[in-house]
């Protein structure tokens, strides 16, 4: 099953956007799937209501934390690699869809969907592929 198909079955089940991208990770960045859902659970729905970044996107910059950072606690040396590849993530989304806010993606003040939430994982997915994983 690929990893986009993954994303869509969690999302399915209920997974939030966030869950749904980080979770379909979890074996690129050696952390337990449960685990990755109970981290991203708060990140769904842009952050709790709508207003903040897309759930699919802080998915993916969580699972680029996840799989660059050295864990280094004592000199922490990573930092700038791993923002420079949650920056072209960002970047590449809002690109492709217009936004990286979760309500402007659903139009909820202007009633213009930019981007469904299935879609928003699946390009979170590609992206993640493509920046991160390679």
């Amino acid at each position: 099953m690929d990893r986009v198909q993954k994303a869509m079955e969690g999302h399915k089940k209920g997974y939030n956007c966030a869950q749904s991208v980080a979770c379909a990770f979890s074996d690129v960045v050696g952390v337990d799937e449960q685990m990755i859902f109970r981290a991203a659970e708060g990140y769904g729905l842009g952050m709790g209501d709508m207003q903040c970044t897309c759930g699919a996107v802080t998915g993916a910059v969580m699972v680029c934390g996840l799989k660059n950072s050295s864990g280094n606690l004592e000199k922490p040396n990573s930092k700038a690699a791993t923002t420079g590849m949650a920056r072209q993530i960002t970047k590449a989304f809002r690109d492709q869809n217009g936004s990286v806010i979760c309500k402007e993606l659903k139009g909820v003040d202007t009633g213009k969907v930019l981007r469904s939430c299935d879609d928003c994982i699946a390009d979170a997915v590609r992206l993640v592929e493509e920046i991160v994983v390679k």
